[in-house]
């Protein structure tokens, strides 16, 4: 090996060792924040300022907890009677109340300041549906409630807005608005109609408005039979000697029609409740139950 080789390979040792060592992300438990904990103090501490140390009774749930800023909080929970069956055993049609409480942080310390007890039932099975924070307005902070019910095969979700200024906090339309409907469930075979709509909605604030507008963009499809096929397709047993199977009875049916649908609906939100200024609610039109 002649001297210039032994050089090269002593340089190239000397550039390793000095390298920088390749760096990976931290792993999460070293880099998480800490607003996990902190939230999960900050339900315990409001739970304990409602409820005692004894905490939530059986059959109470936290749906929502929120530091609102400016030492307010609210909390929100579901109940149901303490003696419901399990999850898997309730009755579809049991509901939950829903309760809102307001709190003041006072020498450090969170006070209960209002209680909106049993203001309205919603959700099915026992669960109340699932929780939004959001703005109704300037400086009105409120929540949404979306829950899922169903029956025969159908389905439908309901929206529900609740304003925490409010003296008298209940759901802010009078009752929830329709915002999904399908009836995936029982859509099979002979069934001559068949849909599944849903509407994405959201809050637009304009100037110099108290509350925003509700908007809601529905869109799905619908499926149908003519009367032309259903005619035709029972016609086969008025043949003479006919004795048709009901895979000849469906492909006499043919398939539905198929079309897709869209509307959008506006609402105008005040302390008066939610009501319709433009557009079309399709599910609460066409498709409710």
């Amino acid at each position: 090996m002649n001297g210039k080789l032994i050089s090269l390979l002593a340089l190239c040792l000397l550039a390793a060792c000095q390298r920088t060592p390749e760096t990976k992300p931290a792993a999460q438990k070293d880099v998480a924040p800490a607003a996990p904990q902190e939230e999960n103090d900050l339900e315990k501490a409001l739970s304990r300022a409602i409820f005692g140390d004894a905490g939530l009774a059986q059959g109470l749930e936290v749906l929502g907890f929120k530091d609102l800023g400016n030492g307010k909080a609210a909390l929100v929970i579901s109940q149901i009677p303490a003696d419901s069956p399990e999850p898997g055993m309730r009755d579809m049609a049991l509901q939950a109340t829903i309760s809102a409480y307001l709190l003041d942080k006072v020498d450090g310390k969170w006070k209960v300041s209002r209680r909106h007890e049993s203001i309205t039932e919603m959700g099915s099975n026992g669960f109340a549906g699932e929780l939004t924070w959001l703005m109704l307005g300037a400086g009105k902070p409120g929540f949404a409630i979306v829950d899922a019910s169903g029956n025969r095969g159908q389905s439908v979700k309901s929206l529900a807005l609740f304003d925490l200024t409010a003296k008298d906090m209940r759901t802010l339309a009078g009752k929830p608005i329709l915002v999904h409907s399908d009836n995936d469930g029982d859509c099979e075979g002979e069934r001559p109609h068949c849909w599944n709509i849903s509407g994405e909605w959201r809050l637009v604030q304009k100037t110099g408005q108290a509350f925003a507008d509700l908007e809601i963009a529905f869109s799905g499809v619908d499926e149908q039979r003519s009367k032309e096929a259903t005619d035709k397709a029972g016609a086969l047993w008025e043949q003479p000697g006919a004795e048709p199977s009901y895979e000849d009875y469906l492909a006499a049916l043919g398939p539905r029609e198929q079309r897709k649908v869209s509307s959008t609906a506006r609402y105008s939100l005040s302390e008066k409740g939610i009501h319709l200024v433009s557009g079309e609610n399709l599910v609460e039109a066409s498709y409710g139950e």
